[in-house]
């Protein structure tokens, strides 16, 4: 068995003997779509696949997967340009050459198997049952969603990713693009009412000393449950690192800077649960702990918060607000609109 680089320099593929249909054996070359060199780890575990199902073979316990192997779109789609020429691709078949493309596009870290199953096998998993996937197909999943909505919005992401996958063309994945457009996650994702500073006071200060530091980080520098759980640590001059969050590494500030010393945020303090597991899972459970102790709003309440408290700040300037959350500039903006909205009333007001 050997991993080998196409004539292309672009593409990796398999080369073995392997079995025919007719009984004999033969040396062949296998072209997958995984990219050079991005992706020679996924084509070193595509090759022990391969392994186990020609060991399976010759040892006479599984017959040999020929349609996997030989007449699938992976083994022609450096020659005949894949899906879009004419081959035909089942629903299962394109969603695990979608996961191959999507694993090798970039770094994957603990979560990449959460976020694959909830943004991608998941509005995917109606092409299971289907013999035959092309842009028809693709439209159709999409335009199933109501139109503006995130479900919309996520079919899209995920058929974007099909069409790349099994190389359906630019104008398909433009295609598949627009008909997700629409839906703006912005627009209600804060809070309408949100926890006053005296409040989130009175519940952190009856927090067991774990507890208390996690969700001291989250109120005071406004860092996402998971940051304050896995990334955080808080430095002698007052800032928060965050390192390797959900939007890379930064740096925040304390607002109001008296917390830190209220709950000793400099002494870091974690609580004995297991943090060896994916983002979504870790943070949730700070969540799971203020309701046990009470708590009358929700973990991420806490970020919204000091979004908020920034806001009414006018030393704190919504570019520097932005950076401190981890935010983009224009998602920040758009979140927090309506209390943008306000504080540049109250300001006006003030100056009649």
């Amino acid at each position: 068995m050997a991993i080998e680089v196409a004539p292309s320099g672009k593409r990796l593929r398999l080369r073995s003997t392997l079995p025919f249909p007719d009984g004999s054996w033969k040396q062949r070359r296998i072209t997958t779509p995984i990219t050079y060199p991005a992706g020679l780890e996924q084509a070193r575990k595509l090759a022990e696949e391969l392994g186990r199902d020609i060991e399976l073979h010759r040892m006479g316990l599984d017959p040999f997967p020929f349609d996997r192997w030989f007449d699938e779109p992976k083994t022609s789609v450096g020659a005949r340009g894949g899906a879009a020429a004419g081959d035909a691709i089942s629903g299962a078949e394109a969603i695990r050459r979608t996961e191959q493309w999507w694993t090798v596009q970039r770094r994957r870290g603990v979560s990449a198997s959460v976020s694959w199953a909830t943004d991608y096998a998941s509005p995917l998993k109606p092409l299971l049952s289907l013999q035959q996937i092309d842009l028809k197909v693709l439209k159709a999943l999409v335009e199933s969603k109501a139109v503006g909505s995130r479900n919309r919005r996520r079919a899209s992401i995920a058929t974007v990713a099909v069409a790349r996958a099994i190389e359906l063309g630019p104008d398909a994945v433009q295609t598949l693009k627009e008909l997700g457009k629409g839906y703006t996650p912005q627009k209600d994702a804060a809070p309408r009412e949100l926890p006053s500073d005296s409040v989130i006071v009175e519940v952190i200060d009856a927090l067991p000393a774990d507890w208390q530091w996690v969700a001291g980080v989250c109120a005071t520098y406004g860092t996402r449950p998971h940051e304050a759980l896995m990334k955080a640590h808080v430095q002698a001059n007052g800032l928060v690192a965050v390192e390797g969050g959900k939007t890379g590494a930064r740096q925040g500030l304390p607002l109001p800077k008296i917390w830190i010393e209220r709950w000793s945020l400099q002494h870091t303090r974690l609580p004995m649960i297991n943090l060896d597991r994916d983002h979504r899972t870790v943070g949730a459970q700070l969540g799971v702990a203020l309701r046990r102790f009470g708590a009358p709003f929700q973990a991420y309440d806490l970020r919204h918060a000091w979004a908020v408290r920034a806001i009414h700040n006018p030393q704190i300037s919504p570019s520097l607000a932005a950076k401190s959350l981890g935010h983009s500039l224009m998602v920040h903006t758009s979140l927090y609109q309506r209390w943008f909205d306000s504080a540049s009333m109250a300001s006006l007001v003030a100056q009649m």
